[in-house]
């Protein structure tokens, strides 16, 4: 008890405590007007940092304390840290090797361009040969962390473009790091010897491909087999938070960014069984610590030094070329299918790897107040002018693909599309009903997934995660032995077709008129079977939540195929110890 009483004797608790508060209470409402006006959340939690930091009103101010300059930095690098360990855990790994040459193109453009505008913009200014160096070394940075947050935000982090953007930007991070290292050592050193550069470029390669290997062929085995014995079902979560940590210091070591190693831990997560487990416990620590990542670079951003007209001139042509620098890098895919002006514009905030390059560079005296001014700028506008151009290049997309006229959803459409879903991955999912226009030609689930998208937990690839009975119903076909009972009522109704569009509309509608109206769109035939599906399946739910948990025999309806599919979508989405009750109420018909 004294150790804790010292420890805390060297901060004031109350004022950091203080300050958390007004960032996570302005953040969170800044986010929510920018949601209210249309715009990306983080858009609003960068404004919310700069109108409480210093430069603004001074709520916020970690020049005068410390103890939140600290607090600010370490709860901003743990927000960080888990955004892009959320990024990795919602892609497919073997989705970004399928765009990973275009990606290495669109990285090496991405790279090459920024640094040499950057290294002649600064020469042109009359800065020195090592700082122009510098700065050009910094215009090579491409924030993941920023790109990933806005393509969530808006829903896009499926696209083709989507997977090349954030596979490059990763490899920029990468690049932009060797270089880095090897001109901060130039620059203090006076020069860098040939060995140098080979061991940083070596640590890299070999922390990405471990890792990598690891992602493959360890991670997932050893999660399943943790999975199996642990007897809290929080295990398995405080473990991918340990990896996560765990790869993130082995980044460090290897010379990387924390990042990358987040991304790397959530990559490897991602392909385990159970990772939509492990998102649902680790995105309500995301939800706090995120945006103060965010509103830290409002919070760090000095508006008086930025305002100068020397370094206000400076930065100008600086982001320009920083800009132009990116969005050429789209170039990068030849041509491969995708927009090349999108991944431009997915490549150019440089975010806080941009503030952590400046930031270096004000710390080992290379760079004045006023240059780390005209870069940080830079870093602010390229951050800032993002998230608007993003949007507005997806609804610009969204509306050529939607002046096709559209065909009616028929039966057959309904075949197909479930057909699809329960043969693929479901991390396919999504992309499966993009590519069908499901939410455009069925506007009932459109509507249910714009409410879905407004959930805090929601996640583009993890679609699949709102469609938990579809999800479950692939899980048992694939794997009789997962639930020998189950597995006996699905082989007793044979033709699961029915059951599962009935699953389909249990994970996405909640309205019963509209649930009426999308069974009518996609299996007319079969509308009273369906509704009687679902109607008896909430009704045996009903019956099990009760202090008493057992299923009234006046709900075992004479069709026994009604009643037995009905039974499947109930044991498919109610809670596991309701399941017994389930079991005996239908074992004689199984």
């Amino acid at each position: 008890m004294s150790l804790l009483a010292s420890a805390t004797e060297g901060y004031d608790l109350a004022l950091i405590l203080g300050n958390l508060l007004i960032i996570i209470v302005v953040a969170r409402l800044a986010a929510e007007l920018a949601e209210l006006i249309k715009i990306p959340a983080v858009l609003g939690e960068i404004i919310a940092g700069i109108i409480i930091g210093p430069s603004a009103l001074g709520l916020i101010d970690p020049i005068k304390h410390l103890d939140v300059a600290n607090m600010v930095v370490l709860l901003g690098e743990i927000g960080v840290i888990l955004l892009l360990f959320q990024v990795g855990l919602e892609m497919d790994l073997g989705e970004m090797v399928k765009v990973g040459k275009p990606a290495l193109l669109v990285a090496l453009i991405g790279v090459v361009v920024p640094f040499a505008a950057g290294f002649g913009v600064a020469s042109a200014f009359g800065e020195s040969g090592k700082i122009a160096l510098f700065i050009g070394a910094t215009l090579t940075a491409t924030s993941v962390g920023i790109t990933a947050r806005v393509l969530g935000d808006l829903h896009a982090l499926a696209l083709r473009e989507s997977r090349i953007v954030l596979g490059a930007a990763v490899a920029d991070d990468v690049l932009g790091l060797i270089i880095l290292t090897v001109v901060v050592k130039v620059v203090t050193e006076g020069s860098i010897s040939l060995s140098v550069v080979l061991e940083t470029i070596g640590l890299a390669i070999g922390f990405l491909v471990i890792t990598g290997l690891l992602a493959i062929y360890v991670i997932p085995r050893l999660f399943t087999r943790i999975d199996r014995v642990a007897k809290s079902s929080t295990t398995i979560v405080a473990i991918s938070f340990a990896l996560m940590l765990a790869f993130s210091l082995l980044a460090n070591q290897a010379k990387l960014a924390f990042i990358i190693g987040a991304f790397m831990a959530g990559l490897a997560v991602g392909r385990s069984q159970q990772h939509e487990h492990i998102a649902e416990g680790l995105n309500p620590l995301g939800h706090i610590f995120i945006p103060v990542f965010f509103a830290s670079i409002g919070i760090n951003a000095d508006l008086e030094t930025m305002l100068q007209p020397s370094v206000l001139a400076l930065a100008t042509v600086l982001t320009v070329v920083a800009i132009i620098g990116k969005l050429v890098s789209g170039f990068g895919i030849g041509r491969s299918p995708g927009d090349k002006l999108l991944i431009g514009i997915g490549m150019t905030p440089r975010g806080e790897v941009g503030v952590i390059f400046a930031s270096i560079g004000l710390s080992k005296g290379i760079l004045d107040n006023e240059l780390y001014g005209a870069l940080l700028l830079m870093v602010l506008v390229t951050t800032l002018i993002t998230p608007p151009l993003l949007r507005l290049r997806l609804a610009k997309r969204h509306e050529t693909k939607n002046s096709v006229p559209l065909e009616p959803w028929t039966s057959v459409d309904t075949s197909h599309l479930l057909d699809e879903l329960l043969n693929n991955d479901a991390d396919e999912w999504w992309r499966t009903i993009d590519r069908r226009q499901v939410e455009m030609r069925v506007p009932e689930i459109g509507v249910a997934m714009q409410r879905h998208r407004a959930e805090p937990d929601f996640s583009d690839l993890g679609l699949n995660g709102h469609l938990h009975a579809l999800h479950e119903l692939k899980r048992h076909l694939d794997d009789p032995s997962l639930d020998p009972m189950l597995s006996r009522a699905i082989d007793r109704v044979g033709l699961v077709e029915i059951v599962a569009v009935a699953c389909f509309i249990d994970s996405i509608i909640d309205d019963g008129s509209d649930a009426v109206r999308v069974a009518t769109t996609m299996m007319p035939e079969s509308l009273d079977d369906i509704m009687h599906i679902l109607s008896l399946s909430e009704s045996m739910k009903d019956a099990v939540k009760g202090p008493d948990p057992s299923v009234p025999p006046e709900l075992m309806v004479g069709d026994v195929y009604i009643t037995l599919s009905a039974y499947i979508l109930c044991a498919l989405t109610a809670r596991e110890h309701y399941r017994s009750a389930l079991d005996d109420a239908v074992s004689g018909l199984v």
